[in-house]
């Protein structure tokens, strides 16, 4: 049993519906009342909990957890052979995160990449985020939106995307600037985290890889913030 506590993450999970699992309740307020009001229009079942008994199951709660039943896979859960099949339009924008074990940064990722219109996430069935609350807190409840695919092994999950027409591009510091770089329509960029980066072999599955100028005494970038600043330049030049 996983628990949602935050009122943004709980509110996008019923508005975006398939929820598998029920409300605990043990306090009041206008955006408890709102939540409520959401789970009796979508169905989702309601349960008066003592406040202690709701703290020793989710010390994080505001008075209101969603408890979800089942896997742990990802809200907006799609298999990446159908997203292939059904992709029709000829510009589209996949992340691939290899090593982003950070649930923080993992969220803020989630929810650059719903408002850039990201439309796919790519992550491996290891070495991903899995604390469900702080994904869905960091993400102010994106991770209930952004389609998302787990996948044994993202060197697989890349060369099918190569196979469909995606180019892939690793972020790496010794890549071609951003800014003057070639984005194909079909763009597929694979980020790591700042420990490891793009694992060897990933890395060289790419067609090549992409950088961000940097004029300041840091070494790098957090993932979340280049990967905010990666999907803006594609959407700046693809705004469908």
């Amino acid at each position: 049993m996983q628990f949602l506590t935050g009122f943004h993450a709980i509110e996008e999970a019923l508005k975006r519906g398939r929820v598998q699992g029920y409300l605990r309740v043990a306090g009041s307020g206008p955006r408890i009342k709102r939540i409520l009001e959401l789970a009796e229009k979508t169905g989702v079942r309601v349960e008066r909990a003592a406040p202690g008994d709701l703290d020793a199951a989710a010390p994080d709660n505001r008075g209101i957890v969603l408890a979800l039943e089942g896997d742990s896979r990802p809200a907006n859960d799609v298999d990446l052979d159908e997203f292939l099949e059904t992709l029709t339009k000829p510009e589209a924008l996949v992340l691939l995160l290899d090593h982003v074990t950070d649930p923080h940064n993992y969220g803020a990722i989630l929810r650059s990449a719903d408002v850039f219109g990201v439309d796919l996430v790519v992550i491996p069935e290891r070495r991903s985020a899995r604390d469900t609350d702080t994904v869905a807190r960091a993400s102010a409840g994106a991770v209930a939106w952004v389609p998302v695919a787990v996948v044994p092994n993202l060197v697989r999950a890349l060369t099918a995307l190569q196979e469909n027409g995606f180019w892939g591009y690793a972020a790496d510091m010794e890549g071609a600037e951003i800014g003057s770089a070639q984005l194909p329509e079909r763009t597929a960029v694979v980020l790591g985290s700042e420990g490891y980066g793009v694992a060897r072999l990933l890395k060289e599955t790419c067609d090549g890889s992409l950088s961000i100028p940097q004029r300041g005494s840091i070494e790098s970038l957090n993932v979340s913030v280049a990967a905010g600043i990666l999907m803006w330049e594609y959407r700046r030049r693809y705004t469908g």
